[in-house]
């Protein structure tokens, strides 16, 4: 999404503030390892190195943001064909040192929030909402987790060029107050600079800019590489600014439903539409789609997919393409492979994501539709 212009004149409404405390932050990965020193110094885990449970396919910022802060990232295979954890594979991972669970939102599909929360509140550990990808925030309509990660980068729901928050719940108020207000805090100014950062940004977002980008291939684009956080701070993110960024997700368009109308015919073919059902039967309405997510039969099917879409101009992608043990930086940090996670392995290798942004036309989709339809066609045969 392009980043927005400053909203003049408007108050700030944030979807939230009854239930939880805005705190903004450099980045959504110092906002999410900001959840994770608070869990840390709630438990009152003396002489332990603090674990906190990842789902084993996701960002390699999520083990970024616990290392930062001491703790060691413990990994849970996914459900068959889905990016979530496995809630019967879960209790297994929690150990006498385990602070917090990251529920991670997909794009803007959000994890099984009340199951895991049963299971955090038995063992009196944090559930911590990773809603980057994902807006609004499961927990703006019933405030389950102990706080919640939002991220304001390129290719987020609200895109502000950078920044984050951290919206921590009001029973943990005056402790986490506490801890935060240590942290440094970086002025934003909104000032010609800025302005011309956002005009440089928007254009290299649309086609034409965005062409041009993918045609540097020591840019990177797209690269999914492990980074570690060096340090923590706040961010003082004018309100003009955020309420912009909210206003533009809520009018984020509803593109991901034509695809479930354009692709049903994949499924009979082997694919597997697996977030068909949450963007069709309306019960996340208002919910940004990031992407849309489609599962191949195979990696092979996947690949020729991606490489025919690309062919056409479409921006189609692998998403992370791997489990996080295989990322390069960071099996190091884990010491379990890949092959101990077969449902987010399987799910990494199939995955097959497509643009739902406010520049997808309906020619476009046209196009990517005939394009699956040859391709499945001839694997079919």
């Amino acid at each position: 999404s392009r980043v927005p212009a400053p909203a003049s004149g408007a108050a700030l409404h944030l979807p939230w503030e009854d239930s939880y405390d805005t705190w903004r932050m450099g980045s959504g990965t110092e906002a999410l390892s900001a959840a994770v020193l608070l869990a840390i110094r709630s438990s009152g885990l003396n002489n332990s190195v603090p674990e906190v449970i990842l789902p084993a396919y996701g960002c390699p910022d999520l083990v970024a943001a616990v290392v930062a802060q001491g703790a060691k990232p413990v990994l849970v295979d996914t459900l068959p064909d889905r990016p979530f954890m496995d809630p019967e594979e879960l209790p297994n991972a929690f150990s006498g040192a385990t602070v917090a669970v990251i529920a991670v939102g997909f794009l803007g599909v959000p994890e099984q929030l009340t199951v895991l929360a049963s299971l955090c509140r038995e063992r009196d550990v944090w559930l911590v909402e990773d809603s980057a990808q994902c807006f609004p925030p499961e927990c703006a309509r019933e405030p389950i987790a102990d706080c919640v990660v939002l991220s304001f980068g390129r290719g987020k729901p609200i895109n502000l060029m950078g920044g984050g928050a951290l919206l921590v719940r009001s029973d943990h108020r005056a402790g986490a107050a506490e801890i935060l207000f240590t942290l440094p805090e970086k002025p934003l100014n909104i000032d010609w600079k800025w302005k011309a950062r956002r005009y440089i940004f928007n254009f290299l977002l649309g086609r034409f800019g965005y062409g041009l980008l993918r045609r540097v291939p020591f840019l990177g684009l797209g690269a999914t590489v492990y980074k570690p956080l060096a340090s923590l701070s706040r961010e003082a993110l004018p309100d003009a600014l955020l309420e912009a960024g909210i206003r533009s997700a809520e009018h984020w368009p509803g593109i991901a439903v034509n695809y479930v109308t354009q692709l049903d015919f994949l499924e009979a073919r082997g694919w597997k539409p697996f977030m068909a059902n949450e963007v069709a039967d309306g019960s996340r309405a208002g919910q940004v789609t990031l992407r849309y997510g489609l599962l191949a039969p195979d990696q092979e099917s996947r690949d020729k997919a991606i490489e025919a879409l690309t062919d056409k101009g479409v921006g189609a992608n692998a998403f992370y393409g791997q489990v996080l043990p295989a990322i390069e930086g960071v099996p190091g940090y884990l010491g379990r492979a890949a092959s101990d996670y077969p449902n987010a392995e399987s799910f990494a290798g199939r995955l097959l994501t497509l643009p739902s942004h406010e520049d997808v036309t309906d020619r476009d989709l046209a196009i990517i539709a005939a394009t699956l339809d040859k391709i499945t066609s001839q694997t079919k045969k």
